[in-house]
């Protein structure tokens, strides 16, 4: 078994999903010169950031926290590409248990009660065989020992973000969103999780469909990487 294993990394070697050099045996998706070179985002505080005060536009959000800059421009673009695009499926997931590893200072997993994925519609997620925000989530909760529990569907027909200006985000995204919050989970505290994080649009109507569900329960948010550029 280990002699077709050694075979196909010879034939197929493994790529450094950042700058796409071959990946030494210890390396999983990302080599460890990118690793040092990750584009951190300093966070100082849970209760009032860039993050938060973009998403508050749109709903009373507790907690929010991120862990990447999001560099368009750059070869750590292709982290969330592959992810999203290219069938990053186990990326997404590692992704998700590296980051619940890298914020357990934070105590999200302590204050909150479940993990709830920010949804796509049901075409896209047919198209890509899956959801990417789901796929952190799931990474998430694995290490933060917490449920991922999807409570929130997407309406059809919405258009994607990723080419939109602010205006048109924030527009695109308001009443996007549906709830459905079981009798048994009311009044708790849901982490909401995304990939990207732009102009809170997106995770801040999130929010505001779940309280308004549920205006006894308390939302917090968390996403792989945040865009501070628009």
């Amino acid at each position: 078994m280990k002699l077709l294993k050694d075979l196909y990394n010879i034939l197929m070697p493994r790529k450094c999903v950042v700058c796409q050099n071959t990946l030494e045996p210890t390396e999983q998706y990302i080599c460890a010169a990118c690793s040092v070179q990750l584009p951190r985002y300093p966070l100082k505080s849970i209760e009032d950031n860039e993050l938060l005060r973009k998403a508050w536009n749109f709903a009373p959000i507790q907690y929010g926290a991120t862990l990447l800059y999001y560099r368009h421009q750059s070869d750590f673009h292709n982290i969330i590409i592959k992810i999203k695009y290219k069938g990053g499926f186990q990326l997404g997931i590692k992704m998700g248990e590296w980051a619940a590893r890298e914020i357990a200072h934070l105590q999200l997993a302590e204050k909150t009660d479940l993990i709830v994925p920010v949804p796509s519609d049901s075409n896209r997620k047919k198209r890509r065989g899956y959801n990417q925000a789901e796929l952190i989530a799931t990474g998430m909760g694995r290490i933060m020992r917490l449920p991922v529990m999807n409570l929130l569907t997407k309406k059809e027909s919405g258009e994607s973000q990723t080419r939109l200006g602010m205006k048109a985000r924030k527009e695109n995204a308001t009443g996007n969103y549906e709830a459905n919050i079981p009798a048994n989970l009311k009044g708790k505290h849901i982490l909401l999780v995304d990939d990207v994080l732009t102009t809170g649009a997106t995770i801040g109507n999130c929010a505001q469909a779940i309280l308004t569900d549920d205006p006894q329960a308390k939302v917090s948010i968390f996403t792989l990487t945040y865009n501070a550029n628009r």
